[in-house]
């Protein structure tokens, strides 16, 4: 990364960390024309920390349209983190509504509908439900599917219906092909 690169990032971040609303505008104005995937913590962050509604609005309407590939490698990353359910949501959001395809992450997509709330896992069976999955995954989807099944037979919860879905959704996509 060049210097001037690192100044522009850099002045991103400080204006994304600012109290003052204005900075704050100005900094997600600038994200759009030049940001990337490393100012993703920062907006996470601006957003579960900020009161402003139109501020709010503004990083996810940001966050929702994501187009940079290594956005989902991040948000995947992220969901593993130790961070509130808000910035879990924020999220699984990003990914669901940019439209990313996290059919490459399947595993730690599954992992984290097993172990977390209901909510999140709904949203889990959305991004995996607007995926495409491609042949060479079957055995992927096939582990899955026994972990899923596992799971259900051996724990009941709130979220055991919604994992049922997920295996059911596995279960058409693979013979879909």
């Amino acid at each position: 990364m060049t210097e001037k690169r690192a100044k522009e990032l850099n002045d991103i971040r400080t204006g994304l960390q600012s109290i003052e609303d204005v900075l704050v505008l100005k900094a997600l104005e600038k994200i759009e024309r030049k940001g990337d995937s490393s100012l993703l913590p920062d907006l996470i962050e601006l957003w579960a920390n900020t009161e402003d509604h139109p501020i709010k609005k503004r990083v996810e309407t940001i966050l929702f349209g994501l187009k940079d590939k290594n956005a989902l490698q991040f948000l995947i990353d992220f969901l593993a983190s130790d961070v509130s359910d808000d910035r879990k949501w924020l999220a699984l959001n990003a990914i669901w509504q940019s439209g990313l395809d996290a059919s490459d992450h399947l595993n730690e997509l599954i992992d984290f509908a097993i172990s977390n709330s209901f909510t999140n896992a709904i949203d889990v069976m959305t991004i995996i439900e607007n995926s495409e999955f491609s042949d060479d995954i079957e055995a992927i989807v096939d582990a899955n599917i026994k972990k899923l099944n596992t799971k259900i037979a051996t724990s009941k919860s709130d979220v055991t219906p919604i994992l049922i879905e997920i295996s059911s959704i596995l279960i058409d996509k693979k013979i879909e092909g």
